[in-house]
């Protein structure tokens, strides 16, 4: 147990925001495959797909090698998987503010939108606070006083 904890209490706050990034990566990936086909795209797009296994991969990469940088190069896939999403949404997108025939925005397309945002901005954040460690500092200071 007391090596267990000496793990995880050496690991940075990214460290463990890479696990909600994972999860929401997963989420994004499953919404898209779900909700992707609509009658304005009638197929995915395997980019969208495939970066954000490959963003997957990186976070799952970073888990076991912790090195900054490939959590920044998951960012990156992972931004540029939301890219290609909103590429392969754009004419659904383009008719709903057109307004010509009432297509609102489903939800389907708004949580799978969502997931992708949050899980680039988890991969970012994972990688920005990569080596923070509030709880090491706490320790510190007690060891001092």
């Amino acid at each position: 147990m007391e090596k267990v904890k000496k793990f995880l209490s050496g690991k940075g706050v990214g460290y463990y925001l890479t696990l909600p990034a994972i999860a929401l990566c997963i989420a994004a990936l499953c919404l898209y495959r779900e909700n992707g086909v609509t009658s304005f795209n009638p197929e995915l797009n395997t980019r969208a797909i495939a970066y954000i296994v490959v963003c997957l991969a990186f976070c799952v990469v970073s888990l076991i090698v912790d090195f900054k940088p490939i959590r920044y190069v998951a960012y990156l896939f992972c931004l540029y998987a939301f890219m290609w999403f909103i590429y392969s949404q754009v004419t659904y997108i383009a008719n709903i503010f057109v307004a010509i025939d009432g297509y609102t925005f489903s939800g389907g397309f708004i949580a799978t939108a969502v997931m992708y945002v949050l899980s680039f901005l988890f991969t970012l954040l994972a990688a920005i606070l990569n080596n923070w460690k509030p709880w090491g500092k706490k320790a510190k200071e007690e060891v001092r006083a």
